[in-house]
């Protein structure tokens, strides 16, 4: 599925509500390594002059959104990506991020309970809160964006974040652009709760996997969705564990939540992403080139919905 129109879409495209020259607001979805397809998407958009309005994210769509608004192109986010899965910093943190030793589209909370079953770290799991401490993912943040506030960006710009006690949506438009995205991107029981302005916060993607209410806050313009979700694949029950059968529950009602997230935006993209595990992160080049091909195939859909002149300049050469 790589593109589809939202109902909130088709009703813009039949009687007219689409944009003039202020271009589109995008939702970028959380998804770990999958969530690198984003650049992709990004470049495509800038190459074809396609204006940005504002960017909501989730998790990785948090990052990168951030990313590319700071850095100012998409092959500059890429390049700093490169520089960070070479860095020392990635070899600090817990083998649960690395490369996958199961199928690479199990959850990550399952896959987590197979690594602590198969060592001795089981033990000390018992009285551990997290694998992730705050300070290792804030190192990984400050390597990637600059200590700015999300007021000062060029672009407007929000991570969407889960209050911890209530359960609510939180979105963060103001104060530390890392605190943000490092609240955002906190997975639970991988990451302990962010605090955050009295709040314990985190991943956004438990209740907005790909946060479409949220970046229709920033401007009053067409929504362009980009899901990078694992891919849903049918599963023999006589074949799979109790485990197994329970976290697949789960994710059912993940999936019915972010189908209709998505059904209220106006256009969606869905990057072929689904033999990317979440923690490989080294397959950046091929999540990149995923982003790539959706936005291309879908461009005259995404210009039509924009409301984009063919003469119009790519972003990076309008701000030189």
């Amino acid at each position: 599925m790589p593109l589809r129109w939202g109902a909130m879409g088709v009703f813009s495209f039949l009687f007219g509500r689409r944009a003039k020259a202020d271009g589109l607001v995008l939702a970028l979805g959380g998804g770990g390594a999958r969530g690198l397809a984003h650049i992709g998407v990004l470049e495509v958009l800038e190459q074809a002059g396609v204006p940005i309005a504002g960017i909501a994210g989730t998790s990785a769509g948090a990052i990168v959104g951030a990313m590319w608004i700071v850095l100012g192109d998409a092959p500059a986010v890429t390049r700093r990506w490169r520089e960070f899965l070479a860095a020392e910093i990635l070899k600090e943190l817990p083998d649960v991020r690395l490369s996958p030793t199961v199928s690479s589209r199990d959850n990550p909370l399952l896959l987590l309970a197979r690594r602590l079953q198969r060592s001795a770290v089981v033990a000390l799991a018992l009285d551990r809160t997290s694998v992730v401490t705050h300070s290792q993912l804030a190192r990984g943040v400050t390597f990637l964006l600059p200590d700015v506030t999300i007021e000062s960006l060029s672009t407007k710009f929000a991570a969407v974040a889960t209050d911890f006690d209530t359960g609510e949506p939180v979105l963060l438009r103001r104060g530390s652009l890392r605190a943000a995205v490092t609240a955002s991107s906190a997975v639970p029981a991988v990451v302990p709760p962010f605090p955050l302005d009295g709040r314990h916060l985190t991943d956004g993607g438990t209740v907005a996997d790909v946060p479409v209410a949220q970046a229709r806050v920033l401007a009053r313009r067409p929504v362009l969705a980009v899901s990078v979700g694992e891919g849903w694949q049918p599963q023999d029950p006589a074949r799979i564990t109790l485990a197994q059968a329970m976290m697949r529950a789960t994710n059912m009602t993940h999936k019915a939540l972010r189908d209709a997230q998505l059904a209220s935006a106006d256009l969606v993209l869905a990057p072929d992403v689904g033999a990317l595990h979440w923690s490989e992160f080294s397959r950046l080049d091929e999540a990149v080139a995923a982003g790539r091909a959706a936005a291309s195939a879908a461009m005259s859909s995404i210009r039509a919905l924009a409301g984009c002149d063919a003469a119009r300049r790519p972003r990076n050469e309008e701000s030189r």
